[in-house]
């Protein structure tokens, strides 16, 4: 199916939050994905009082296979685990301590060959992108990468050059999209400007209910009705609207290159 990232340049825009709440409002089956190498939030936040068995190793444990050989299996669905309550959301948690996030980098390019080949789509929360432990491999294979950032100077200051080498490394075959959290000056379209890249949401700025997916706080009984959830339910349309359309181009070229190839060939014979 589709595979989406979810980044960010630092200082805590939101990422995470995004992620879990573009999963949660998901209108097929999904698996949220904790790749960033820096931890886990899901886990020990919204996933804490709603998991009464064992969570596994997660993808610390994917990493401990990936280690054993370069081609022994890599068996995903076993370090996955459902999230009760929210029936079509499946969750592979990440690195609990970020001193384990330097095993991760051989399992990188094994792992986004599975997630491409799962059945559903997938939403990786890859954390802050721009460093040596940047997950690579997984923007590759990505249909769809979302930078999320405040609207401020200093957010869109660190977004530019992260977003000028996300660019490189993806081609013309990903897309790349914004998504600004409320909480500074500035509007999608100045931000456009600025970067140079189409914002695909605006999150309202409502710590309350953010709190309940970043940190499992109880929700309000008006949560699932909130402003926040309907634009992660806008916003999860869109980036389905991204990889469809991208998906049409690329069906498209294909049957250009082939009606050339067709073409050739005529004019040999």
């Amino acid at each position: 199916m589709a595979l989406y990232c979810m980044v960010s340049p630092g200082g805590a825009p939101g990422a995470t939050t995004t992620a879990l709440g573009v999963a949660l409002t998901w209108p097929s089956p999904v698996l949220l994905a904790e790749c960033d190498p820096m931890g886990r939030r899901v886990l020990p936040g919204y996933a804490a009082d709603r998991l009464s068995e064992s969570a596994g190793p997660g993808l610390l444990g994917l990493s401990m296979v990936a280690e054993s050989g370069p081609h022994a299996r890599l068996p995903l669905e076993d370090y996955v685990v459902s999230v009760p309550g929210e029936k079509p959301l499946e969750l592979l948690h990440g690195v609990r301590d970020p001193r384990h996030g330097v095993r991760l980098g051989p399992l990188w390019g094994r792992l986004s060959e599975a997630l491409v080949a799962r059945r559903g789509d997938v939403i990786a929360d890859l954390g802050r992108i721009g460093g040596r432990d940047t997950p690579n491999d997984l923007l590759r294979a990505a249909d769809t990468v979302i930078m999320v950032l405040r609207p401020t100077l200093a957010q869109v200051d660190a977004v530019r050059p992260r977003l000028d080498a996300l660019t490189g490394l993806v081609g013309e075959r990903t897309t790349v999209g914004l998504c600004l959290v409320a909480d500074g000056p500035y509007g999608a379209a100045e931000v456009e400007r600025a970067l140079g890249a189409p914002v695909l949401a605006e999150l309202p700025w409502a710590p309350a209910d953010a709190r309940v997916l970043s940190d499992g706080a109880r929700p309000r009984r008006t949560f699932r009705t909130s402003l926040l959830l309907r634009s992660f339910t806008c916003l999860g349309r869109r980036l389905r609207a991204t990889s469809s359309s991208a998906s049409t181009n690329s069906g498209r070229a294909d049957e250009e290159v082939l009606s050339g190839a067709v073409a050739a060939g005529g004019g040999d014979r």
